[in-house]
């Protein structure tokens, strides 16, 4: 693998915006290039393994954005109900912000990928499982019991997904509002 630079994280960082807003498949190595203004021989230098590769740090970079603002909002939280609520409001402004373009990327590319690639399949995988862990190990610390944190965090993590879906064809953020409700409510 070649040496991590600027020119990699900025087309790791074109990469994610990408898929995102396209999907896995209807992003093409000459979005990831006009993207991120690297020349098209840096992207096949940095990512030898091609779109499966970028797509396996897109998840990454995900990841570690997702577990962050998840650190950061439990931080701000003074209960399970206003965490809930804050983590649905930050995606419902971001998605918002995007007029609607972009959702998670990992559900593409687990969808379009995961039959195929075992490395992406492990990589959607370890995200979706991360993700769940610290929703559940932060309402825990605010005082919902550990099998529930665990239920309730499975919930929420496939009602805000499905509730991008939803958004997406009818670009509003009302069924992200819903679940954070709905969810808001589970906790109370």
């Amino acid at each position: 693998m070649g040496q991590r630079t600027d020119t990699r994280d900025r087309i790791i960082r074109a990469s994610l915006q990408a898929m995102r807003e396209q999907g896995y498949g209807a992003t093409s190595i000459s979005d990831i290039v006009n993207a991120s203004g690297a020349p098209r021989g840096s992207v096949t230098f940095h990512f030898r393994g091609g779109k499966d590769e970028m797509a396996r740090e897109v998840i990454t970079l995900r990841t570690a954005q997702v577990l962050e603002r998840l650190d950061a909002t439990a931080a701000d939280s003074d209960s399970a109900a206003d965490f809930l609520t804050a983590c649905v409001d930050a995606v419902a402004a971001e998605f918002a912000d995007s007029r609607f373009t972009a959702g998670c990327p990992v559900v593409p590319i687990s969808i379009e990928r995961s039959a195929r690639s075992s490395e992406l399949r492990d990589a959607g995988k370890d995200f979706f499982r991360a993700w769940r862990g610290s929703v559940a190990r932060h309402l825990a610390a605010h005082g919902i019991d550990g099998p529930r944190a665990d239920r309730v965090a499975t919930l929420a993590v496939s009602a805000i997904e499905g509730a991008l879906v939803i958004g997406r064809t009818e670009r509003t953020v009302d069924a992200l509002l819903a679940v954070r409700e709905e969810l808001r409510l589970l906790v109370l």
